[in-house]
């Protein structure tokens, strides 16, 4: 479905995904349910009035904006622009807790939005709009907004998400974030809880898993994927991990 404006009623309480784009007239207005916009093309400038002034916040791809049910919001969209919007009958706790609007998404919810757009915009199935209503809620509950990133360590992170399988050496990244190795590792850690080491380790693990679970690939294949040439060293620090071997989980 798509359309002008971000209001629409809906008759249930139920949550709804639509496809919109919108004027490039200001428009304000507030809605009786919780509301997530994610841009899949183009960027929206969005300033929230009572009960809480906040903004004006730029949403590009690869962020959403959180609007609470009854919030007063001014909006206005960039040309030829295409978002994803939530409608919901409420918002995941950790959606709720967010102590700005404006937020980074993961990967794996960005590329969800790009499918759901097709699927939403090439025929009318209610028990495929459904299901994709409860995909996003559920990409949504896990979404790490326990904190904002700062942005140099976020570069950071973006490269490590790009290809695990790449050495990551920390002078390098520190210097993409212009900052020193020192300085690096202490910002890193005070962001994530985690030492760099430990971070690279654990999303590479976490990768490995997701790829031994619902792929074919073989070990030799994952551990490659994830920046192991040494598929036995790969197998010593999954069963460290996760308490059973890379084949163990494969034949589970």
């Amino acid at each position: 479905m798509t359309g002008d404006g971000m209001a629409g009623e809906r008759s249930t309480g139920a949550d709804s995904l639509s496809i919109r784009s919108y004027t490039l007239a200001r428009t304000t207005h507030a809605h009786e349910h919780d509301q997530i916009v994610v841009p899949i093309a183009g960027t929206m400038t969005m300033s929230f009035e009572a009960p809480c002034r906040s903004g004006p916040h730029r949403i590009t791809p690869g962020h959403c904006i959180v609007i609470p049910a009854g919030t007063v919001h001014s909006y206005v969209a960039s040309a030829k622009s295409r978002f994803l919007v939530a409608d919901m009958a409420c918002l995941p706790e950790n959606a709720a807790a967010l102590p700005e609007p404006c937020v980074a998404i993961s990967a794996d919810l960005r590329a969800f939005c790009g499918y759901a757009e097709v699927q939403l915009t090439t025929a009318a199935d209610e028990d495929v709009s459904g299901r994709l209503c409860g995909l996003f809620r559920a990409l949504l509950a896990r979404q790490d907004f326990s904190g904002r990133v700062d942005p140099r360590i976020r570069r950071a992170v973006a490269l490590i998400e790009a290809d695990l399988s790449a050495p990551h050496h920390v002078a390098d990244l520190a210097a993409e974030a212009c900052l020193g190795t020192s300085q690096f590792r202490a910002l890193f850690r005070r962001q994530f809880g985690l030492s760099f080491g430990e971070f690279l380790a654990r999303r590479r693990m976490e990768r490995a898993r997701s790829l031994l679970t619902n792929t074919d690939w073989p070990v030799n294949a994952v551990a490659l994927e994830v920046g192991y040439e040494d598929a036995s060293a790969f197998s010593r620090r999954f069963r460290a991990h996760f308490g059973q071997s890379p084949r163990e989980l494969a034949r589970g």
